[in-house]
C-alpha cells in the first residue's frame, strides 16, 4: 500500500453515531435516591469467618485433585503430555542443556567461591526437583552467574577455606575475619545460606508473597543483573590473566579489585591468557556464525563449550599445564553422589541480610523468565508455586552439598530454542549429568580454570547487549532511565547488595514523588457538548465563566494533601486566606474614611448625621458584597454558556451606581464563584485528605466561592460520611458528573443575575 493510499484512509472519518441526552440534574443524593441498588449485606467477623470456612475448608475427592495439581504441577503435563509430538524435542532439548550444563555448572560454582565438582552437584538436583514442583515448562534450573555471585561475597567472608578478603568497608590494609570465620569450609557456608534462602523462599510462598516481585520493575532488575555482570565479568579477569589477587568486599569493591590488578599485571600468566584469548575468539566465532548454520542440520547450537572443556582437559593432561605453568586447575573430583546431611546452621544470624536479598533476586529472575516463555507458548505459570518450587529446590539441594539455584537466561533460551515442549527436558538432561558423575568426573580433574572462566566471560555478552536499551529507554521514560541507572551504578560502583537495595529504594521513592506530586488538570468544555477534558491538552476546549473545574489525578491522603490544598490556590489564582486579609483590610479603610467624614461634617443637624451615618453602613455593607458577582464584565463575550443544554432564558438585570468609591476589583470583584472538584481519580481518600478537602470548602466559602465535589466513588462517599464531613459540607454539594454540577452553577448564576438592576441582556443556557 502506497503512502497516498495510507493517507487518504486516514483522512476517511467513519460514520459516528450521535445521542442526546434529555434528563434531570442529579446530585448524589437524588441519584442515590432514584436508583439506589441492594445495599450490602454486613456480617459480623464470626459470620464472615463461617463462610470462609465453608467455602474454602472441606474435604472432596475434586478438591484432593484440584491440591495435588497445584502443589505437584508436573501432573496435569504429564495427563495432556503428546508422546509423539514432544518426546524428541524434548530429548534433543535435554541433551543440548546437558552439554551446557557442565562447563556452565562448574564455571558458576568457582564464580561462587567453592569448588568445581559442586556446580555439577547442582546442575542435577535442581532441575531434578523443579521438575516435580515448577510451573514453568521451558527455564533451565541450576547455576546461575548472578545469584553466585551474590553467594560468593558471604562465603569469602565467612568459609576457612575461601581466598583472603579485604573488607573495603571496614579496612583498606587488612583482612576483616568475621567472628563466625573460619570454622567452617566453603561449601558449608554456601550450603547453610542455600538453606536459610529455601526457608525464605517457602515462607513467601505460604504467606502468598509470590506478587512481591512486581515491586521490582523491569527496568530495575535489567539495572541490577546488568550492573551484577560487571562484577561477574571483573571476578574472571584474575583467572584470565592467572592473576592470585586477594577478593575485595564492601563498598567501591570493584574500583580497588581492578586498582589491584593493574598493580600485578607485569606478573601476568602468558599461557593462562593465551588459553583464555584462544577459548573467547573460538566462542564469538561459534556463536555469531556457526549456530545458525549448524542448527539447520541439527536444530541446536554447536556445543562450543563442551568441546573446549573436553579438548583443554586432554590437553592439560597431554602436557601437564598445572605444573609446567603454573595453571590453576579444577582439581580432584569425587565420583558419585553426596551422601545427605544438614547444612550448619549457626552463622544465619550474619547472613539474613545476604539470604534475603537472594531469595529475592533469584526468584525474580526465575518468575521473569517464566513468564515471557509463557506468554509465548500460551500457558500460565503460578507465581506463589514458583516461589514454592524453588524453595524446594533450594532445600534440597543444600542437603546435598549444593548451593543456590535459579534460572539460567542463557540455558534457558537455548532449551527453548532447541524445541523444548515440557520439563521432560530437565529429566534427561539430570541423566546425563549423573552418568557423569558417576563415571567420568575425575576426567575432568585436569581442565585449567581459565577454560571455565572464559566460558563465563562470553556467556555474559547477552547481559552486556542489555545496554542497548538505555537510548529507547531514555526517550521513552526518563524515570525509568533513571531507575536503570541509578540500579546499575550503586552495584556496580557499591556492591551487588547494596545495589538491589539502593534500586528498590530509589524506584519507591519515584512512585511516592509521582503520587505526591500527580498532574492537576484545569478543564475545559467543548463547545455544545458536555465534553469536559485539559485545556492544556485540548485546544478547542474553553473555560467557563465564574467557574474553576479542576481533577487531581490521584488518591487523596497524607502524602499528598498539602499538595492538592496548594495546587488548588494555584490553578484557581485565588488564596482564600491572603483574599480575606485583603478585604478585611480594605473594609477597614473604608470604615475610617467614612468615619472621618461624618466627623468634619459635624456642625450639620442631627438629621444630616444620621442620614450620613446610615449612608456608611450602607456603603460599608455593600462593599462586602461584588458588584458583578460572576465576573462577566471582564467574561470574553466571544465564549459564551451556550450549549449547556435544551433550554435558555433571557434575563434582564439593572443596576445603580454606587455613591460611594468601591475598593479594588481584585480584591472584591473576584471572577471565580465555584470550584468544581472532580474526584473521579480518587481511588481512596483518608482521614488527612477528608480534613484538607473540609478546610479548602470552608476556607473558599468565607470568600464566597461554592466548592463543588462531583464523581465521587462509593467508597469515598463512605469514606466522608464516617468522619463527620457532611457537617462542613451539605451531601447536596455532591453531584453526579461535571456537567451536572456546571448546569447548576449555571442556575444559580441566573438567579443571581435577577438581583441586579443594571439592564443588560445576557443568554444562559441551562
Amino acid at each position: 500500500m502506497n503512502s497516498n493510499d495510507q493517507n487518504g484512509n486516514f483522512e476517511k472519518k467513519r460514520l459516528r453515531p450521535r445521542y442526546v441526552t434529555d434528563r434531570s440534574t442529579y446530585t448524589q443524593p437524588e441519584f442515590d435516591s432514584d436508583f439506589a441498588g441492594v445495599p450490602a449485606t454486613k456480617h459480623t467477623f464470626k459470620e464472615q469467618a463461617g463462610m470462609f470456612a465453608r467455602e474454602n475448608v472441606y474435604c472432596s475427592w475434586r478438591r484432593l485433585g484440584s491440591l495435588l495439581m497445584t502443589v505437584l504441577p508436573f501432573l496435569g503435563i504429564m495427563r495432556r503430555y503428546r508422546v509423539r509430538e514432544y518426546l524428541l524435542n524434548d530429548i534433543m532439548a535435554g541433551i543440548t542443556v546437558a552439554i551446557m550444563q557442565i562447563p556452565q555448572g562448574m564455571g558458576y560454582a568457582m564464580l561462587a567461591a567453592v569448588p568445581p565438582v559442586y556446580g555439577l552437584y547442582v546442575s542435577f538436583f535442581g532441575p531434578l526437583v523443579y521438575f516435580f514442583f515448577g510451573t514453568s515448562r521451558h527455564v533451565s534450573i541450576g547455576t546461575f552467574a548472578v545469584v553466585s555471585l551474590m553467594l560468593a561475597g558471604s562465603v569469602n567472608r565467612l568459609a576457612s577455606t575461601a581466598s583472603t578478603e579485604v573488607n573495603i568497608t571496614d579496612s583498606l590494609t587488612r583482612t576483616e575475619p568475621s567472628i563466625e570465620s573460619g570454622k567452617y569450609s566453603a561449601i558449608e557456608v554456601a550450603s547453610s545460606i542455600t538453606l536459610l534462602v529455601a526457608f525464605f523462599q517457602l515462607g513467601m510462598s505460604v504467606l502468598r508473597l509470590g506478587s512481591l516481585s512486581t515491586y521490582l520493575s523491569d527496568q530495575l532488575v535489567v539495572g541490577f543483573t546488568t550492573g551484577s555482570s560487571v562484577h561477574v565479568f571483573t571476578s574472571q579477569v584474575k583467572r584470565v590473566l592467572g592473576l592470585d589477587i586477594p577478593s575485595f568486599s564492601g563498598l567501591f569493591n570493584i574500583v580497588y579489585t581492578y586498582i589491584e590488578i593493574f598493580k600485578r599485571i607485569a606478573e601476568t600468566n602468558i599461557a593462562s591468557l593465551v588459553i583464555s584469548l584462544i577459548c573467547i575468539v573460538l566462542l564469538v566465532l561459534s556463536k555469531q556464525f556457526l549456530d545458525d548454520k549448524f542448527k539447520k542440520f541439527a536444530r541446536t547450537p554447536v556445543p562450543m563449550e563442551l568441546l573446549l572443556v573436553i579438548s583443554g582437559t586432554s590437553l592439560s593432561y597431554v602436557f601437564n599445564f598445572g605444573a609446567k605453568y603454573d595453571l590453576e586447575i579444577v582439581g580432584e573430583i569425587p565420583t558419585g553422589l553426596p551422601p545427605p546431611s544438614l547444612p550448619p546452621i549457626d552463622i544465619w544470624v550474619t547472613v539474613v541480610s545476604d539470604a534475603f536479598a537472594i531469595a529475592i533476586v533469584a526468584f525474580t529472575i526465575n518468575l521473569s523468565l517464566g513468564k515471557i516463555f509463557a506468554k509465548k507458548h500460551n500457558y500460565e505459570i503460578n507465581s506463589n508455586q514458583e516461589m514454592f518450587a524453588l524453595g524446594i529446590v533450594n532445600a534440597v539441594t543444600s542437603c546435598f552439598s549444593g548451593f543456590i539455584s535459579s534460572a539460567s537466561l542463557s540455558r534457558s533460551l537455548v532449551q527453548e530454542g532447541a524445541g523444548c515442549k515440557t520439563q521432560i527436558t530437565s529429566l534427561v538432561s539430570c541423566s546425563i549429568l549423573l552418568f557423569v558423575l558417576l563415571f567420568l568426573g575425575p576426567l575432568f580433574e585436569y581442565l585449567p580454570n581459565c577454560v571455565l572462566a572464559a566460558i563465563i566471560v562470553v556467556a555474559l555478552k547477552g547481559m552486556f547487549m542489555q545496554y542497548k536499551q538505555l537510548p529507547k529507554l531514555f526517550r521513552h521514560s526518563k524515570t525509568d532511565f533513571g531507575i536503570w541507572v541509578v540500579t546499575w551504578a550503586s552495584t556496580v560502583f557499591l556492591d551487588v547488595t547494596y545495589g538491589l537495595g539502593i534500586g528498590v529504594g530509589f524506584s519507591l521513592l519515584t512512585i511516592i514523588w509521582r503520587t505526591n506530586h500527580p498532574q492537576v488538570a484545569v478543564m475545559g468544555r467543548l463547545e455544545d457538548t458536555n465534553i469536559y477534558k485539559d485545556i492544556s491538552i485540548y485546544q478547542p476546549v474553553f473555560e467557563l465563566p465564574c467557574i474553576k473545574i479542576v481533577r487531581f489525578e490521584a488518591s487523596l491522603y497524607f502524602a499528598n494533601a498539602e499538595y492538592f490544598r496548594n495546587m488548588l490556590y494555584a490553578v484557581s489564582e485565588v488564596t482564600p486566606t491572603k483574599l480575606k486579609r485583603l478585604r478585611l483590610r480594605v473594609e477597614e479603610k473604608l470604615k475610617k474614611k467614612k468615619d472621618s467624614e461624618c466627623t468634619n461634617g459635624s456642625q450639620h443637624s442631627i438629621e444630616s448625621h444620621n442620614s450620613c451615618s446610615s449612608r456608611v453602613s450602607a456603603s460599608s455593607d455593600e462593599s462586602l458584597e461584588p458588584q458583578d458577582p460572576l465576573g462577566l464584565s471582564n467574561y470574553d463575550s466571544s465564549v459564551d454558556l451556550s450549549g449547556l443544554g435544551h433550554d435558555y432564558v433571557d434575563i434582564e438585570v439593572t443596576e445603580t451606581s454606587a455613591d460611594i468609591e468601591k475598593p479594588p476589583a481584585s480584591v472584591t470583584d473576584a471572577d471565580l464563584k465555584f470550584m468544581i472538584i472532580d474526584c473521579s481519580m480518587f481511588s481512596y481518600v483518608d482521614i488527612t485528605g477528608v480534613q484538607t478537602l473540609a478546610q479548602i470548602i470552608k476556607e473558599y466559602d468565607e470568600v464566597d466561592i461554592m466548592v463543588i465535589l462531583v464523581s465521587c466513588r462509593h467508597n469515598v462517599r463512605a469514606m466522608l460520611q464516617q468522619s463527620g464531613f457532611y457537617k462542613t459540607l451539605s451531601a447536596d454539594r455532591l453531584f453526579l458528573t461535571v456537567h451536572d454540577a456546571v448546569l447548576f452553577a449555571v442556575q444559580s448564576t441566573s438567579k443571581h443575575l435577577l438581583e441586579y438592576e443594571k439592564t443588560s441582556s445576557i443568554v444562559v443556557h441551562f
